[in-house]
C-alpha cells in the first residue's frame, strides 16, 4: 500500500466556489478600453481561428500606405488590406464589384507539383507515374476569383 495515499475518507468538506471574482479596486486609466473589447470607433483587423476554411475570413493584415504628415494641407491616405489565401475557398468581399462571395477555387501545377515530380523521376517512375502528382489537387497551387466579375483575388502557394 502507498503510504502518501490517506486510507481514511475526507473530514473536511473542499471550499466553497463563488461564481464572480471578487472586486477590486483597480481603476483604468483614461483612454483604456475595459472587458478586452476595443472601442466602436477604432479599426482592428482580426484573424480567424481556422482562418482558410469555407465560412471563415482570410487571415489580414492592414498597410496604410502615404499617411498624414503635420505641417501638410491635404494628405490621401490609402488602405490595402493585404489577405492571406489558403486553399479552400473564402468568403470576402470582392474589391473589384464590392460583392460578399464565396471565392471560386482553381488548382494549378505549381513547384511543390514539380518538384514531387522530378523526385518520382529520380526514384525510377519516368513512364507517366511521375505526373501523378499534377492529378492530386493537394499538391497542387490555388487560385482564387471572384465568381460574380471573374477577377483573380489572390492565390495560395504550396511552396
Amino acid at each position: 500500500m502507498d503510504p502518501s495515499k490517506p486510507t481514511e475518507p475526507y473530514t473536511e468538506p473542499p471550499p466553497p466556489y463563488s461564481s464572480a471574482p471578487p472586486p477590486s479596486s483597480y481603476n483604468p486609466p483614461p483612454g483604456a478600453y475595459v472587458g478586452g473589447y476595443p472601442p466602436k470607433s477604432s479599426t482592428v483587423v482580426v484573424g480567424a481561428p481556422h482562418a482558410g476554411q469555407a465560412g471563415y475570413p482570410p487571415k489580414s493584415s492592414t498597410v496604410v500606405v502615404g499617411a498624414p504628415h503635420a505641417g501638410q494641407g491635404m494628405t490621401s491616405v490609402t488602405v490595402v488590406n493585404m489577405a492571406q489565401w489558403g486553399p479552400y475557398p473564402m468568403q470576402i468581399t470582392c474589391p473589384h464589384c464590392s460583392a460578399q462571395v464565396m471565392t471560386e477555387t482553381n488548382a494549378s501545377p505549381g513547384l511543390l507539383t514539380w518538384i514531387l515530380s522530378g523526385a518520382l523521376v529520380f526514384l525510377g517512375c519516368w513512364l507517366g507515374c511521375c505526373l501523378i502528382p499534377c492529378c492530386i489537387p493537394e499538391c497542387q497551387d490555388v487560385e482564387h476569383r471572384c465568381p460574380n466579375c471573374k477577377h483573380h483575388l489572390g492565390s495560395y502557394r504550396r511552396l
